[in-house]
């Protein structure tokens, strides 16, 4: 893969009545008011003119519908507005195990998907059916990703792996303890998806933890690492849920935010 001609945010789904208090841990300690802030959803996809790297894939519909979560535009129409047929895509990033990003993973038969090693092991590991964590986690889907990681098609990676030239994965544990981001180098910038390691700016700009997480020291060291990258002038860092993305960032489809445009 060649250097990196677009990097684009893909909305496929929205709760605009998600308050503040559902996101953030404890924000009765703020001394604030609560309000609506929305949360979006989005995956992610890295291209230059021979290939695509997607990272995540949304959540499946069936399981996203038993936790109220409806799919407003298919994966598979945003991909096609950006030029992008599935069965194209190589690589997929998948940034950690939670429903919203690894549920579709079926819609890309030739791809080879990525993991941190520390995110398997922990959930298949003993604290995985704990209520706090595992509503977040579909088995079903644990399972699904342990035969793909038997068959070869799941690929671990450690602390810092290059996926193709100009991308990264970076741990950033915290939300869980295998959480990616990924690093891509694309016209003399570089733009960091956060997925979860920070789902809102608010988490990185004013240390608000997002509600769930597996270690809160560990959270905030992210959040001290993503700030200290956000502070360059030549790193965008993009949050995985804030609606602010689609502000912030020119729309070339619709749903489709160029992370190289800023508006």
């Amino acid at each position: 893969m060649t250097s990196i001609s677009s990097v684009y945010a893909l909305k496929y789904a929205s709760r605009p009545e998600c308050r503040a208090s559902e996101a953030f841990y404890r924000y009765d300690l703020y001394g604030e008011s609560d309000r609506a802030i929305g949360m979006d959803y989005f995956f992610w996809i890295a291209q230059n003119d021979d290939d695509s790297v997607v990272i995540d894939c949304g959540f499946n519909p069936e399981i996203g519908r038993a936790r109220h979560r409806e799919i407003e535009v298919p994966p598979t129409e945003l991909l096609a507005r950006v030029g992008t047929k599935p069965a194209d895509v190589k690589h997929v990033v998948l940034s950690h195990m939670h429903f919203d990003h690894v549920g579709n993973t079926g819609l890309f038969p030739n791809a080879t998907f990525y993991m941190a090693r520390k995110e398997l092991e922990y959930w298949t590991g003993p604290y995985r059916d704990r209520p706090n964590f595992s509503w977040s986690v579909a088995p079903e889907e644990v399972r699904h990703l342990e035969s793909l990681h038997r068959d070869g098609r799941l690929l671990l990676v450690d602390d810092d792996t290059e996926i193709a030239p100009g991308i990264r994965t970076l741990r950033y544990p915290g939300h869980t303890p295998g959480q990616l981001v990924t690093a891509v180098e694309s016209a003399g910038r570089t733009v960091v998806i956060a997925s979860d390691a920070a789902h809102y700016y608010a988490e990185i700009d004013h240390d608000r933890p997002f509600y769930i997480f597996t270690d809160m020291e560990k959270l905030f060291a992210s959040y001290d690492s993503l700030r200290d990258m956000s502070s360059r002038p030549d790193v965008d860092v993009v949050p995985g849920h804030d609606p602010l993305v689609s502000r912030r960032y020119a729309e070339v489809e619709p749903g489709c935010f160029d992370l190289t445009r800023q508006r």
